[in-house]
């Protein structure tokens, strides 16, 4: 199999997995040794290629229980060797056997340092993974026809109810983990879950005591219309947003995306908060927030580019992180505080 990218580098592979003969999407880094349930079902992660570096993949198999959604929600899985033995008590069933249960393309034998290197010099692109290769305007019809990564694809159908005795998250799903919603009924919230395309109006009647924007797959840029909402609910309850929805925030705040060359995506990434604290967080984000005004203060930065990761309107009680605090995987170091921030805002 080959792993072509959209700069006409070439890679090959062996399928191990899938019955698929071709597929196509975003090349996504992954660089922690464990984690792989969880992001390969990351609803952030829906149509991606995912690329691990670890060399070993799969050494304590697969369960349900750890999953983010109902599947996996990546298009294809590349790694160098993908283990047969799965040796973990939690195990249900090895790597390949989980990816062939969903139909998910699996190449291994990837020379992926080389692959990464080559991300990491070129920048973010696209691949095609095909038995044959493809010309220019072959692959550019092939990207054409792909679906488009939309949040409708992830987020619920319909409105739910998870009971709880305390007070009550609005939460807008824009492709929001199974875990966060797990944690937040485990800290004794009532949260109410509306799909993405639903009005701010029917929201606010609801008269929740905070709204939560999911973290979800996209760009937050092309979806105005939520962006509209969002400003329209600033100041009328506090908000809190984590990855996709942090960048709605940010929007509505009145800031600008813009494209990282590299994306934060990983398990343990540095940030700085107050006194020059550095935490390690757990991301899965393209782009960056910039032009705050000045009513709005940075919370963290980036270690490495210094780039916006949370910031904090007190006016509008407004608050987001580009990270995941939840971890689920990666690190947790944010989790408490971040929890905490969520109680003092409801």
């Amino acid at each position: 199999m080959y792993i072509q990218l959209e700069d006409g580098a070439v890679f090959k592979g062996k399928q191990f997995s899938g019955s698929k003969e071709s597929v196509g999407g975003k090349l996504m880094v992954f660089s922690a040794m464990i984690g792989h349930e969880e992001v390969m079902t990351d609803p952030s992660n829906l149509g991606r290629i995912l690329l691990f570096t670890y060399p070993l993949v799969g050494g304590y198999g697969m369960n349900f229980e750890d999953n983010q959604a109902e599947g996996p929600t990546i298009s294809a899985f590349i790694c160098r060797r993908a283990m047969d033995d799965a040796t973990n008590f939690r195990s249900e069933m090895n790597l390949k056997e989980y990816l062939d249960y969903y139909d998910v393309l699996g190449i291994e034998e990837v020379d992926t340092r080389g692959l990464v290197r080559h991300l990491n010099e070129n920048g973010a692109q696209r691949a095609v993974i095909t038995e044959r290769l493809l010309t220019p305007s072959e692959m550019e019809e092939f990207f054409a026809e792909q679906n488009p990564n939309t949040i409708e694809a992830v987020s619920t159908i319909e409105v739910t109810e998870i009971e709880g005795e305390g007070k009550t998250i609005a939460l807008w799903d824009f492709g929001v983990k199974d875990g966060i919603l797990e944690k937040l009924s485990d800290e004794g919230y009532r949260i109410i879950v509306y799909p993405a395309m639903t009005n701010y109006e029917d929201i606010l009647k609801d008269n929740p005591d905070i709204l939560f924007l999911s973290s979800g797959p996209g760009f937050a840029a092309h979806y105005l219309d939520i962006v509209h909402d969002v400003g329209q609910m600033l100041g009328k309850l506090p908000i809190y947003g984590i990855g996709l929805g942090a960048e709605f925030l940010g929007l509505a705040l009145g800031g600008v995306l813009q494209k990282l060359n590299k994306p934060h995506a990983g398990a343990s990434i540095p940030v700085k908060g107050e006194e020059d604290r550095v935490y390690m967080t757990s991301q899965n984000h393209d782009y960056y927030i910039e032009n705050l005004p000045d009513s709005v203060a940075v919370t963290y930065t980036h270690v490495g580019d210094g780039n916006v990761e949370g910031f904090w309107s007190k006016e509008q009680k407004a608050y987001g992180v580009l990270f995941d605090p939840f971890g689920l995987p990666g690190a947790t170091d944010l989790l408490d505080e971040q929890l905490k921030q969520l109680k003092e805002l409801a």
